[in-house]
C-alpha cells in the first residue's frame, strides 16, 4: 500500500488507474539511502529508473583529472535514470549522490516499459522530462561559455531560490539546500576559491551571506541585474 501511494502521488503516473497502480506497485520497490551515499556510478549499467519522495539527489560526472561538473540537482517528484528506459543496455551517463537521506520508488526497465507501451501519456511525459534534463545541460554549457562569474552564479542562485526558496519576515530569500562552496562552484563550473571570492563579496554588499552551506539572498534585485534576467 506504502508503494502504490507514493506513486499515486507522482505527477508522472497521474492519468494511471487504481488498477494500473497496484499492478505497478507489485513490481516496485523502495529504496533508502543516507546522506553521501551513491546511487550509480558513472558507466554502470542503466536497468532501472527512480522516482524521488523525499531528499535530493546530486547528477554529475567527474573528470580523468579530479575536476567534476554538476547537471541537476534533483528533489522529491522528480525522475531519475530515465535515459536508460529509452536506450536499451545503455550505461548511466552521470554519477547520482544522494546530498541528503533520500528515500526512492525504484522500477527496473524490464516491468516499466511494458507499463509505458500500455500507457503513451506517461511515455510523453517521460520524453517531456528528458527534454528539460537536456535543455538544462544546454543551458549550462552556453552559460559557461558566455557569462562571467558573477553572472553564472546569479543566476543559478536564483533558479535554486525559485525551486528551494523560502521567504523570510523581512522579505528575503533563504535556499533551504544545504550546498558546501564547492558544491555550488561544481554548479557554474568554477572552484571553490572562486565560489568563495564571489560570496564574501556579495555578503560586504549585503546582497547573500552564507552560514552552515545555507545561502539567503538579501538583495534579489541585485542578483537579477548580475543575471540579466529583468530585460528578458
Amino acid at each position: 500500500m506504502q508503494r502504490r501511494t507514493l506513486l499515486a502521488q507522482q505527477q508522472l503516473f497521474s492519468t494511471f488507474t487504481e488498477e494500473q497502480l497496484d499492478r505497478l506497485a507489485g513490481v516496485s520497490r523502495l529504496l533508502s539511502l543516507p546522506a553521501r551515499a551513491e546511487l550509480c556510478h558513472k558507466g554502470d549499467p542503466g536497468e532501472q529508473i527512480y522516482l524521488i519522495v523525499s531528499g535530493r539527489l546530486k547528477a554529475s560526472a567527474t573528470s580523468p583529472q579530479g575536476g567534476e561538473v554538476v547537471f541537476s540537482i534533483m528533489g522529491p517528484g522528480e525522475v531519475a535514470g530515465e535515459i536508460s528506459l529509452f536506450c536499451d543496455g545503455r550505461r548511466r551517463t552521470a554519477t547520482m549522490v544522494a546530498m541528503e537521506e533520500t528515500e526512492l520508488v525504484v522500477l527496473d526497465r524490464r516491468d516499466f516499459v511494458p507499463f509505458l507501451r500500455a500507457q503513451p501519456d506517461a511515455a510523453i511525459q517521460l520524453l517531456e522530462v528528458f527534454a528539460r534534463r537536456l535543455e538544462r545541460i544546454s543551458e549550462l554549457v552556453e552559460d559557461t561559455q558566455f557569462l562571467n562569474l558573477p553572472s553564472r552564479l546569479a543566476k543559478k542562485l536564483l533558479s535554486l531560490a525559485h525551486t528551494y526558496g523560502v521567504k523570510d519576515a523581512d522579505g528575503s530569500i533563504r535556499i533551504d539546500l544545504r550546498l558546501s562552496q564547492g558544491e555550488l562552484g561544481e554548479l557554474v563550473a568554477t572552484s571553490r576559491e572562486s565560489v568563495n571570492k564571489q560570496i564574501r563579496a556579495w555578503s560586504e554588499q549585503g546582497i547573500v551571506t552564507m552560514e552552515q552551506g545555507f545561502i539567503t539572498i538579501h538583495k534579489r534585485a541585485a542578483l537579477e541585474s548580475l543575471a540579466d534576467l529583468t530585460t528578458r
